[in-house]
């Protein structure tokens, strides 16, 4: 048990330091170089190094200021990284939770508009006769209005329609409430599985604060533009991934249910025939009972 928690204390410390530390020793150092060239020197490397050159020259002499340098530096890396971990937390529900009605619904009303004429359109070419190359159109086409969601948008981001389409999709299909039957499925699930669904949400929660950092950088580029495009490029790589993250954990998401809906049905000593798909009167049941009568 000791050599175990030794494990885990070092796989913490490790994450910790390379997700936040890391990142926030960049951040204190982008600050530095910021607040000494500002915009009038903001590419003047030589005027950077002569800077540093004589407060370095400054220290001599002086153990005791520069090891309180070094522990500034440290404290302030790890504050960094503490205020990135917030910041993370209030985007991923930015991503994910609705909006205030006034707020959310003029782009939910446009994300919906753009999806019924992309389907309109699919619809469209799917109803014409046969022709080469024709399947190679309608992909096109359905990609294209996945890119704005997989269903008719409800909420205001894609990555907040697309987890919410999760649970729609199985209720669907399978008449199972996913937010009630996650906690159970978790349980029986294979420790494979729950490793991959662990690391899907590892790396979508990687992603929020990768946009995350973009913050502090934003407010750097008032004092030194070329912050400025640091915070840009960090905020579309951001939402980048963090679409391509949803997209593979809202999918990790279903194949559970699809995989192993029916040992969910046998856990809860509800029978659902074998080698035959869940039908909608076996999720009903299973989400009566998961739901307690609520």
């Amino acid at each position: 048990m000791g050599s175990l928690l030794t494990d885990v204390g070092r796989r913490i410390a490790d994450r910790w330091l390379s997700a936040l530390v890391l990142p926030g020793l960049l951040l204190v150092g982008t600050t530095v170089v910021a607040l000494v060239l500002g915009h009038r020197h903001a590419l003047d490397a030589r005027f950077l190094l002569r800077t540093f050159d004589g407060d370095i020259s400054g220290m001599d002499g002086r153990p005791a200021a520069i090891g309180a340098l070094i522990v500034g530096v440290g404290l302030a890396a790890a504050a960094a990284g503490l205020v990135n971990q917030a910041l993370a937390a209030l985007i991923e529900r930015v991503w994910l939770q609705q909006w205030p009605e006034k707020l959310r619904r003029p782009f939910v009303t446009s994300r919906r508009e753009r999806w019924q004429r992309a389907d309109d359109e699919f619809e469209s070419a799917r109803g014409l006769a046969s022709t080469p190359g024709r399947q190679t159109h309608l992909d096109r086409l359905a990609a294209r209005r996945s890119r704005i969601g997989v269903e008719p948008p409800r909420r205001p981001t894609w990555i907040g329609d697309r987890m919410s389409a999760a649970d729609h999709r199985v209720w669907n299909q399978y008449r199972i409430d996913l937010v009630s039957a996650w906690p159970r499925l978790w349980l029986i699930v294979p420790d494979a599985v729950r490793t991959e669904v662990s690391g899907a949400r590892d790396r979508f929660d990687a992603a929020a604060r990768l946009t995350a950092w973009a913050l502090p950088y934003a407010v750097l580029g008032l004092l030194w533009w070329p912050a400025a495009l640091v915070a840009s490029v960090t905020v579309v790589a951001g939402w980048q991934r963090g679409r391509s993250t949803a997209a593979d954990l809202a999918d990790l998401a279903e194949a559970v249910v699809d995989l192993y809906g029916h040992d969910l049905a046998a856990a809860l000593h509800i029978e659902a025939p074998a080698g035959h798909p869940l039908s909608h009167a076996t999720g009903l049941q299973i989400t009566e009972q998961l739901r307690k009568g609520a």
